[in-house]
């Protein structure tokens, strides 16, 4: 019990200081009230920034490349944008506490066009296929860039190491983007659709090709973070080990 309220004050004295997180989570907020302000996004002129700013596949790949990033910055309804603004605080701020500010916003932007691109190479295509907004793409590397970097932490509320739970929702979000009744994946959509006939419909509703693209940038994130970095004792024992096996060949 103890360690527990020792774990909870440790993690609310990061989130008070890590003002990058605050700053990120602010701004979407921001945004989404500026939309409410104006009528909301079903309304004039903020249908108008969804249909230029938010991504779809046939918009992308007609030229509007800018979509796979500015689609991040709109949500639809004040309880998407409060999720993702909450895991940007929460697990944002033990981030930023890991690896500080300037990696938390290279994760971020990583999430955020690999989640992009993962979208239009996975997601439903088709004038009818809807319109892709909101930060889960980020949010699924700040999530995945922390089960890599803590491998073996256990992950509350699950009793599962980071390493596993970052792995299961990789494979998750895949198998999910690959059953969408809409996206035509042989034996994947039908297996899908039978869910979705099923009552599992509204499942298909989540951007989860998305997240798998966010997750995945996020765990590439953390693979190179943890690379071996090259340090000068490194190199004078790489050149001492070269020019000892020189001298023997000499000799």
């Amino acid at each position: 019990m103890a360690a527990t309220f020792s774990n909870a004050a440790k993690n609310l004295r990061q989130l008070r200081t890590a003002h990058m997180s605050w700053a990120c989570a602010a701004a979407i907020l921001a945004i989404q009230a500026l939309i409410e302000a104006v009528g909301g996004p079903d309304r004039q002129p903020a249908r108008a920034w969804f249909e230029q700013l938010a991504l779809q596949r046939d918009g992308f790949l007609s030229g509007k490349v800018w979509e796979v990033a500015t689609y991040a910055f709109l949500h639809g309804a004040w309880w998407h944008v409060g999720i993702n603004a909450a895991f940007l605080l929460l697990i944002g701020s033990r981030i930023e506490h890991m690896v500080g500010p300037r990696h938390l916003l290279k994760a971020i932007a990583a999430g955020i066009f690999g989640g992009g691109l993962s979208h239009v190479a996975l997601g439903p295509s088709g004038s009818e296929a809807p319109l892709l907004v909101g930060a889960s793409g980020g949010c699924m590397a700040l999530l995945l860039l922390l089960t890599t970097l803590s491998p073996q932490s256990r992950m509350m509320p699950f009793a599962l190491s980071g390493r596993v739970l970052g792995i299961g929702i990789l494979i998750v979000e895949l198998l999910f983007a690959l059953m969408d009744p809409s996206g035509k994946v042989p034996g994947f959509s039908d297996l899908g659709q039978w869910l979705a006939d099923h009552g599992l419909r509204s499942s298909f509703g989540l951007g989860h090709a998305c997240h798998f693209g966010g997750g995945l940038a996020g765990l590439l994130y953390g693979k190179w973070l943890l690379r071996p970095r090259v340090s000068l004792q490194r190199l004078r024992r790489d050149r001492e080990r070269r020019e000892s096996a020189a001298g023997r060949r000499v000799e």
